[in-house]
This record gives C-alpha cells, structure tokens and sequence, in this order.
C-alpha cells in the first residue's frame, strides 16, 4: 500500500516537473500558443493523441463478453 502511494505521488510529481520544463517558455497568452502547443506539434502526434484518448479497455481488450 505504502508502495503504491510512493510511486503514485513520485510519477505525479515527475509529470508535473517534465510539463513545466517542456513549457516554461512557450507563449500561452494566444490561442494558437494555448491549444496548438504554438504550431509546433506534428500532424501524427495530435492524431495519435485523439486516437488514444478515445480507445477504452473494452476496444483494446476486445469484447470478449459477447457470445
């Protein structure tokens, strides 16, 4: 139990340290700054990125509840 609140709070702390590094001096103050990480992000990485952030465990799995 210890462990795995450790490794939560370590992996939290990590993501929010690499996310600060990765933006501390990009411009947020327009839109295309905020939502399009200022044009800099290619065409596979935003796709893969809405790809993935729709895929549930049910498609990944596949749906073996049926019969």
């Amino acid at each position: 139990m210890i462990f795995t609140c450790v490794t939560f709070v370590f992996f939290t702390i990590l993501v929010a340290v690499i996310s600060y590094v990765k933006t501390k001096g990009d411009d947020q103050t327009t839109a295309d700054g905020y939502f399009l990480a200022g044009r800099g992000l290619p065409g596979i990485v935003i796709a893969g990125s809405l790809l993935l952030t729709n895929l549930s465990a049910e498609q990944l799995v596949g749906t073996n509840g049926q019969t």
